[in-house]
């Protein structure tokens, strides 16, 4: 027997898709973690958006999503993100995790770090899915000042 709920929208949600959908966010950050742009982009609905609310910045759509990364993973070639354990209700799903990486280039989305600072970032992401199982809409919240302070752009105490 497949358990069933309603949502507020009235919509029959079985557990099958909240399965679907924490295997997408797995696939999403292995893809981060294995460097796959491409792979990483695909979990992505085409007309996607990605909040990024500590630096106040949207990426709207697949391609520019992937442009993200891009500049992520040029800045801090070697990114890892461990993930805590998502909790996936209906078609929204939220999830804890920890990033580390070194800066060795310049980061466009946070002018100013200092290369060679390594950071250690605890944030949440919460993702709300279409009716094909793709992300529709993601945000990204985080310490922005513990992050600049690892960085080196605001000085540590």
């Amino acid at each position: 027997m497949i358990a069933t709920s309603r949502h507020h929208t009235g919509a029959v949600m079985t557990t099958n898709t909240s399965v679907a959908h924490e295997r997408l966010l797995y696939r999403l950050f292995d893809t981060f973690n294995s460097y796959d742009v491409e792979a990483f982009a695909a979990c992505y609905a085409e007309d996607a958006v990605m909040h990024d609310v500590a630096i106040g910045k949207t990426f709207t759509g697949r391609a520019e999503i992937a442009e993200f990364l891009r500049v992520w993973l040029a800045a801090s070639p070697d990114s890892h993100i461990e993930i805590g354990e998502p909790i996936v209700a209906g078609d929204r799903a939220s999830v804890t995790w920890t990033g580390t990486g070194t800066l060795t280039g310049d980061f466009a989305h946070i002018p100013g770090a200092i290369h060679g600072s390594t950071v250690n970032q605890r944030a949440v992401s919460v993702m709300r899915f279409d009716a094909h199982g793709l992300i529709t809409e993601h945000f990204d919240y985080y310490d922005m000042f513990g992050l600049l302070r690892q960085m080196g752009i605001i000085p540590a105490e």
